[in-house]
């Protein structure tokens, strides 16, 4: 059992177990998003984790024994247990004297993830197909960015709490990549071989150029943003339509099909800011967070990611209220410090959570 599956089972161990340290905490968040199917196993083990606490204390300690005895034998053979770690085996040369409640403790411990284990095997058909195609994945937790270069010499700098996969074929007939949040791409220019940038919302086309994708799950839009060279878009809902942009050209598109035709779909200039031709969509890639005429409560959605921050804005004004500025350096608490002397606002910081409101 090897993979994304075998880390969400060890994962799973040290949850159980109470062992997780916070990196392997965000690992856990991020492979529950990644792979749906694990949510079933996971959420599976803590209903049997709630029952187990009232069922198993009716079992007999020999019965505890040699159950406890027999799991730890099947998840050793499976090549399942943790890497470094030694749990005692009831009967074993050495046995140590253990509390009633531990070896209950373990049983149910093992039980459980025995359940998940068996849950995930049931699933692996699924879970495979997806790994078959998109076998290698890059993923980025909020507050953090990070930049990797493809196979095939592009670089990709992938912003907070985005997902990126490819193939292991991405280099024999066309270069194709998954974003599930937002990139910024410089791509190696290979006319035979297009590189195409799948979202949920729009597929993107470019066969040598430096462009902004931003296609994050839960906001009300995607776009797409050309720095130089041409790339060509087709919106999944309109599947007979065809984009071509032009350098300094940007392309929204409304996540609520619902909306109204006039506004699901717009195409406008990116503006060039300050002395620097700093574009606004593009330079979180230097590390900072511009907005020009942002509506705040669109901004929160991406100072949340920015800063590792849950942010609540109160209010139809705050709501509307557009923003133009910048964040750089500054700490959670000097944003929201500035975003209340802006708009007159107050709010309330505690335990990484904020509130914008009005008096």
């Amino acid at each position: 059992m090897n993979g994304p599956e075998s880390i969400f089972y060890k994962l799973l161990l040290k949850k159980i177990s109470g062992t997780l340290t916070e990196e392997e905490k965000w690992l856990l968040a991020d492979l529950l998003k990644a792979y749906p199917a694990f949510s079933e196993a996971y959420e599976t083990v803590q209903w049997l984790w709630n029952e187990a606490e009232v069922t198993s204390l009716e079992r007999p300690r020999e019965q505890s024994n040699k159950l406890l005895e027999q799991h730890l034998q099947r998840l050793q053979d499976e090549g399942l247990l943790p890497e470094g770690e030694e749990v005692p085996v009831p009967g074993t040369a050495g046995r140590v004297k253990k509390r009633r409640y531990y070896l209950l403790g373990a049983g149910m411990l093992l039980t459980i993830c025995l359940a998940a284990w068996w849950l995930l095997q049931r699933q692996t058909g699924e879970i495979f197909i997806q790994e078959e195609r998109y076998p290698n994945m890059v993923m980025t937790r909020p507050g953090s960015r990070t930049k990797l270069i493809l196979p095939d010499g592009s670089t990709v700098w992938l912003n907070a709490s985005s997902k990126l996969t490819y193939g292991d074929d991405f280099l024999e007939k066309e270069r194709r990549v998954q974003l599930d949040g937002e990139a910024f791409f410089d791509v190696v220019k290979n006319e035979g071989k297009p590189f195409i940038i799948n979202t949920a919302i729009m597929d993107v086309k470019v066969l040598g150029t430096s462009l902004n994708v931003r296609a994050y799950a839960g906001d009300k839009k995607a776009e797409a943003v050309l720095v130089k060279g041409k790339i060509d878009i087709q919106v999944k809902r309109r599947p007979q339509e065809h984009y071509l942009l032009s350098a300094y050209e940007k392309l929204s598109v409304a996540a609520d099909p619902d909306i109204h035709p006039k506004k699901q779909l717009t195409i406008s200039n990116v503006e060039v800011v300050g002395k620097d031709s700093v574009i606004a969509e593009t330079a979180w890639v230097d590390n900072e967070l511009v907005f020009t005429g942002e509506p705040l409560g669109e901004l929160a959605g991406r100072m949340e990611r920015w800063f590792d921050l849950r942010i609540k804005v109160r209010g139809e004004r705050l709501q509307h209220f557009k923003m133009t500025g910048a964040f750089k350096d500054e700490s959670p608490e000097e944003a929201l410090k500035a975003i209340s002397l802006i708009t007159g606002c107050r709010y309330q910081l505690k335990d990484h959570a904020a509130v914008l409101y009005d008096e």
